[in-house]
C-alpha cells in the first residue's frame, strides 16, 4: 500500500495513480494543469467521485478556485464556483479530505519545486456549514464572517494521511478512525 507521501510524488511525476485504501477499495487520482489550475479528480472504480482546484494566486499563496464564471468540471450537477466538491453518494467517508490532501500535496510540490521564499499558503473562501468540519479537521484556521467563511492553511511540511473510510464500518470504528487521524 503506497503512503500519502508516495501517492503525492507519483501524482506530481506521472499525473495518474491508482492506490487501495485499507479497506481494499481502489481509487484513481489524476491530476492536471488546465489553464494554470492544479486540478485533481478522484475516482472509484471509472467514476468520477470528487474534485478539487486551486490556482497560484501569487507567489507562495494559492487558494481553492471560487469563481462563479468557472465550472471546472461540467460532469459534476451544479458545480459553477465550487473549487471542491464530493458526489453526494461518496460523502461522509474523507473523499473531502482526501481531496485537500492531494490538492495541497501538488501545490506543495509546486511551491518547492519552484524554490519559492515567499511563505506559504492555501486559501479558502465561501466554506459552507457543509464543508466546515472537513476544513477544520484538516487543519484550516478559520475565520468566520457575517456572510463569507474562509480559512488558511500554512503547513509547508505536512499533510494529513490519506483515510478513505468504508460505508461498512460501524459507526463507533469511523469515529475511533477519524480520532485517530486528526489527533
Amino acid at each position: 500500500m503506497l503512503s500519502t507521501a508516495e501517492i503525492i510524488q507519483k501524482l506530481w511525476s506521472e499525473h495518474q495513480v491508482g492506490f487501495e485504501t485499507d479497506y481494499e477499495e481502489v481509487f484513481e487520482a489524476l491530476f492536471s494543469r488546465p489553464g494554470g489550475l492544479f486540478d485533481v479528480v478522484l475516482r472509484n472504480d471509472r467514476e468520477p467521485v470528487g474534485f478539487i482546484s486551486l490556482k497560484n494566486e501569487k507567489p507562495g499563496l494559492y487558494s481553492i478556485v471560487n469563481d462563479t464564471a468557472v465550472n471546472p468540471h461540467p460532469t459534476f450537477v451544479n458545480t459553477p464556483g465550487h473549487g471542491i466538491e464530493v458526489k453526494k453518494k461518496y460523502r461522509k467517508k474523507g473523499i473531502g479530505a482526501a481531496l485537500l490532501s492531494l490538492g495541497i500535496g501538488m501545490v506543495q510540490q509546486d511551491y518547492l519545486a519552484e524554490q519559492m521564499s515567499a511563505p506559504f499558503k492555501v486559501v479558502a473562501t465561501d466554506i459552507t456549514k457543509l464543508g466546515m468540519g472537513c476544513y477544520r479537521t484538516f487543519g484550516f484556521k478559520i475565520m468566520e464572517g457575517i456572510k463569507i467563511s474562509s480559512g488558511e492553511y500554512t503547513h509547508l511540511h505536512t499533510v494529513p494521511a490519506l483515510d478513505i473510510r468504508s460505508w461498512k464500518m460501524p459507526l463507533p470504528l469511523r469515529l475511533i478512525k477519524k480520532l485517530k487521524r486528526y489527533g
